[in-house]
């Protein structure tokens, strides 16, 4: 596979606004460090799983790639070309049509005054794209069918409010096909869902990166939906990746304590045996901010088996056998 996006050193800063108190005491800016120095590569053709606690940054990665957010420091490539300062709508136009999103509610999407047909077609008319009405109305109805929303006639002219929850992601999921993406980043898209219909949801994504040849980073919190989807599992803590690699290697042998927590509380279907307890690590408390934490290992106020050198020096990913990566000096010599 070659590679279709790369981020290198990518950092996303928040400030945090400044009270009275402060200009008084001339106390320093402060910032939330969302993103602190990520580096990613996406294959052409693949599934990445973004996997992490709330808070984690996963959500602003993918908000960085779709160029909804800027960047604080780091570089963005897509096929070889920095994109890092692409912004405006002329500039950012053909970029967006090769790179969409999916967003976490298709009730917060959808907005509850325009027909389906008005809410796929509009990305084709803000670029331009069909150039009749009745072409822009062929590539919309491809698009809802597409989706699984048979016959696309009918369901064209329906309103958000006739449709159930997982419907409405079909349409969600229409409105990014219609301008024929690359890279779609699903940023949660069936977390609000049933069970049964995650399933369906899930297989028709599938289908549709095998029929139209699509890359995507699926952002969630649930390990064991990256494990069935992905490819590849990167583990996020506090803007920084932990682990990544293959998603059976990183399921089946996780490497960083992080990832191993995660492991050992995530839902299995083989029961242990009888008179054994399953061994669980639970990480205590809320996730910290990253900005309180100056130095050294920052998974060391909740890891298993922190030790002297996190607190002074922090670890980078550290290459290991099949394509696996962990950020933890444990790893250093196997």
């Amino acid at each position: 596979m070659t590679e279709l996006l790369r981020l290198s050193g990518l950092a996303v800063h928040f400030p945090i606004r400044r009270g009275i108190g402060d200009s008084i005491l001339r106390r320093p800016s402060r910032v939330v460090r969302a993103v602190d120095g990520v580096d990613l590569a996406i294959e052409r053709g693949e599934v990445l799983a973004l996997v992490g606690e709330s808070g984690s940054g996963k959500t602003t990665i993918g908000r960085v790639i779709v160029k909804l957010t800027r960047q604080t420091r780091g570089t963005i490539e897509f096929e070889g070309h920095d994109v890092s300062r692409l912004w405006g709508v002329r500039r950012l136009r053909d970029y967006r049509r090769r790179v969409q999103v999916i967003f976490q509610d298709p009730y917060e999407t959808l907005d509850p005054k325009h027909t389906i047909e008005d809410f796929v077609a509009e990305p084709l008319v803000v670029n331009g794209i069909g150039g009749s009405a009745a072409k822009r109305r062929e590539l919309v109805l491809q698009a809802i069918d597409a989706a699984g929303l048979r016959p696309a006639e009918d369901f064209a002219r329906r309103y958000p409010h006739e449709l159930s929850g997982g419907q409405r992601q079909r349409v969600v999921i229409a409105g990014a096909l219609v301008l024929g993406p690359e890279l779609v980043v699903a940023d949660e898209p069936v977390s609000m869902l049933d069970v049964s219909i995650r399933t369906e949801l899930l297989h028709l994504m599938l289908n549709l990166r095998q029929e139209r040849n699509l890359t995507y980073l699926f952002i969630t919190h649930d390990l064991s939906l990256a494990w069935v989807i992905a490819d590849r599992v990167a583990v996020m803590y506090l803007g920084k990746i932990m682990e990544i690699g293959p998603a059976n290697t990183v399921i089946s042998r996780p490497r960083h304590p992080y990832t191993q927590a995660l492991v050992s509380v995530a839902p299995s279907p083989e029961p242990p045996a009888p008179g054994v307890r399953a061994k669980r690590t639970i990480l205590v408390g809320e996730t910290p901010d990253a900005s309180s934490i100056p130095s050294g290992c920052r998974f060391r106020t909740r890891c298993p088996v922190a030790f002297d050198r996190c607190a002074a020096e922090e670890p980078p990913l550290i290459q290991l056998d099949g394509g696996q990566s962990a950020a933890c000096w444990l790893v250093e010599k196997g």
